[in-house]
C-alpha cells in the first residue's frame, strides 16, 4: 500500500459552477479508519500532517534532503505500527511529532560519532546582493545558532521546534508532549535561556 493521496485530474472545458470541495474526516474518525488500513484515511493522514512534520524535522535540523528522508521514514513507521496494531489510540499528532523526535535524536547522535561534515553555503537562504564579507558572517551566525540548538537536550529542542517551527501554541505543544501547558511554558523559557547563553558564547567566543 502507497502513502499517498495525490490524485491526476483531467482538465476538460471550464466549468464556473461553484466547486464542493469534500470536508476533511474529524481526527477521531480519521484514525479509526487508519486503524482499520483504509487507503482514503492514510492518504488524508499523510497529505495533513506531512508539511507540519517536514517544517519540525527542516526547523531542528537544518538539513533538506534528511528532513525529507525523516518524514518520510515517519509515516512508513506509523503504517508499519497500525499493520501491527501498535499504533497510535488518541494522539495521531502526538505520536508523529514524537516518532520524528526520536528520529531525529538518533540522526544526531550517528552524526556526532563520526566527524562533522563542514557547512554548506547552499544549505542557507540568505539575501540576495550581499557583500561576500557580509555572507560569511551571516552565514557564520546562522551556523552558530544551528550548533547552539543542537546542543539543547532533545526536549528543549523538542519544545522550541513546535512552538516556532510550526506555530503550535502552548496548549497544542502541551497536547502533543504530553505536558500541562504551565510544564510546557518552564520547559521553553529554560530552553530559550539555554540557547541565548550559548549562543552569546559562541559569537564571543
Amino acid at each position: 500500500m502507497q502513502f499517498t493521496g495525490k490524485l491526476n485530474r483531467q482538465s476538460r472545458e471550464p466549468d464556473t459552477r461553484p466547486v464542493r470541495r469534500e470536508a476533511p474526516m474529524p481526527t477521531v474518525e480519521l484514525l479509526t479508519r487508519a486503524q482499520r488500513l483504509d487507503s482514503k484515511a492514510l492518504a488524508e493522514i499523510h497529505d495533513l500532517y506531512y508539511p507540519q512534520v517536514y517544517r519540525y524535522v527542516r526547523y531542528r535540523l537544518n538539513d533538506d534532503q534528511i528532513s525529507e528522508d525523516i518524514t518520510s521514514e515517519v509515516f512508513l513507521r506509523l503504517l508499519d505500527a497500525l499493520n501491527k496494531k501498535s499504533g497510535p489510540s488518541q494522539n495521531l499528532r502526538g505520536w508523529l511529532y514524537g516518532t520524528a523526535s526520536n528520529l531525529i535524536n538518533d540522526h544526531l547522535r550517528s552524526r556526532y560519532a563520526h566527524a562533522i561534515e563542514p557547512v554548506d553555503s547552499e544549505d542557507y537562504d540568505l539575501p540576495g546582493k550581499q557583500h561576500p564579507e557580509e555572507s560569511f558572517e551571516d552565514e557564520w551566525v546562522q551556523q552558530q545558532v544551528v550548533d547552539a540548538l543542537q546542543e539543547l537536550t532533545p526536549e528543549q529542542q523538542h519544545v522550541l521546534a513546535l512552538r516556532f517551527s510550526d506555530e503550535r501554541s502552548i496548549d497544542e505543544t502541551a497536547n502533543i508532549m504530553g505536558k500541562s501547558a504551565t510544564a510546557v511554558k518552564a520547559l521553553q523559557f529554560r530552553a530559550i535561556t539555554s540557547l541565548r547563553r550559548l549562543i552569546e558564547a559562541r559569537i564571543n567566543e
